[in-house]
């Protein structure tokens, strides 16, 4: 009876020591599943972590290469706005300056075609007064005052060109009468009037004013005698 309870005793000691091996074993293979598995999740966030971060290198490489890009077709751009400007300028000032030369040239040509006018009307009245001398109509009379008062009449007549024409035939603005040949006297009383501020035919009489208003009486009348040898 004591040897099967010291055999049973002995059996049970040998099964104890084998199942904490077993355990031991247990143990020691999940300490190193879990261990593998820490290993790998470290290695796996380590790997993740350097492709993010080669990722955004590659980004701002590429946003960088790109803004300097886009900063390369704006300076081209501007330059080629501002070349476009210039070339612009350019031709404006060209412009400008042909229609100047077209405006003093069309300017000496009416001051020209003036001049020979007030040439023409002088020898004009030089004829008459010398045909008036030659019949005995100036004798005891100044007949050389009418000579001079048209020269000085086709001067004045000069800043009027502008509206009526070089040759007076032009209607002001479209409204006036044609003066070219009108009676002196009815020219003068027309003028003084426009300078006294009494005369407004279609609307003229402010502009009038300020082309008579700084005329004296002899510089009316020397006008209003070119002015009616216009033809």
């Amino acid at each position: 009876m004591k040897k099967f309870s010291l055999m049973a005793l002995i059996a049970s000691s040998m099964l104890f020591v084998a199942c904490g091996d077993k355990a031991a074993d247990a143990t020691k293979a999940a300490t190193e599943s879990v261990t593998a598995a820490t290993t790998k999740a470290a290695d796996a966030t380590k790997e993740a972590a350097a492709k993010a971060t080669d990722a955004a290198a590659e980004a701002a490489k590429a946003a960088k290469e790109k803004a300097a890009k886009m900063a390369a077709e704006a300076k081209d751009k501007a330059a080629e706005l501002a070349k476009a400007a210039e070339a612009k300028a350019a031709e404006v000032k060209e412009a400008a300056a042909k229609v100047a030369a077209e405006a003093k040239a069309k300017a000496t040509e009416a001051a020209e075609a003036v001049k020979t006018k007030a040439t023409e009307a002088t020898e004009t009245v030089k004829e008459k007064v010398a045909d008036a001398v030659s019949s005995g109509e100036a004798e005891g009379s100044n007949e050389a005052a009418p000579a001079v008062d048209a020269a000085a009449g086709a001067a004045l007549y000069a800043k009027c060109a502008g509206c009526h024409g070089k040759d007076g035939k032009t209607k002001a603005l479209g409204k006036s009468v044609v003066i070219a040949g009108q009676e002196s006297a009815v020219l003068v009383e027309s003028i003084k009037g426009y300078k006294a501020g009494t005369r407004n035919v279609n609307g003229m009489g402010t502009l009038m004013k300020g082309q008579v208003g700084n005329m004296s009486d002899s510089d009316i009348e020397a006008v209003a005698a070119y002015i009616s040898t216009l033809k």
